[in-house]
């Protein structure tokens, strides 16, 4: 486990807001959440999807606050810039099937990819405060 405080890290408590931030709103009012990003949610199944990307990004919210408890956080953290990575790319290949609108594509794409920039900026940064951290056999 951790031997620093994880919270004091500030793009780590920026993913973790922008997460619960992600999942309240397209938990509970996916339609807005949908016209916010310019998606079309009649006769879709935008808003059944809204909810699992809520559920998905309250469980990672959830991880990242109890990020201390993980043997290895920085493998949490990729795990995180990964699924963001496919967002981002999922989103991106939908514009380019003209799926969703330009429009929505670069809205939802530059979503993905704040994620993707969190989330390796608190990667780094965690590596680095690892780096300083005394290690358990130095601590009396």
């Amino acid at each position: 486990m951790s031997q620093f405080p994880l919270h004091l890290i500030p793009s780590l408590r920026s993913l973790t807001t922008g997460r619960f931030i992600v999942a309240a709103t397209h938990l509970f009012t996916p339609r807005l959440a949908a016209r916010l990003f310019q998606l079309t949610a009649d006769g879709t199944p935008a808003i059944a999807y809204a909810r699992m990307f809520a559920i998905r990004n309250a469980a990672l919210g959830l991880g990242l606050l109890r990020l201390d408890n993980f043997t290895r956080p920085q493998h949490f953290l990729a795990l995180n810039i990964v699924m963001d990575s496919v967002d981002a790319a999922a989103f991106l290949a939908a514009g380019l099937r003209r799926e969703i609108s330009p429009a929505a594509t670069a809205l939802t794409t530059a979503v993905a990819l704040s994620a993707v920039l969190a989330g390796t900026t608190a990667l780094v940064e965690h590596n680095q405060a690892a780096a300083l951290a005394p290690s358990p056999s130095t601590v009396h």
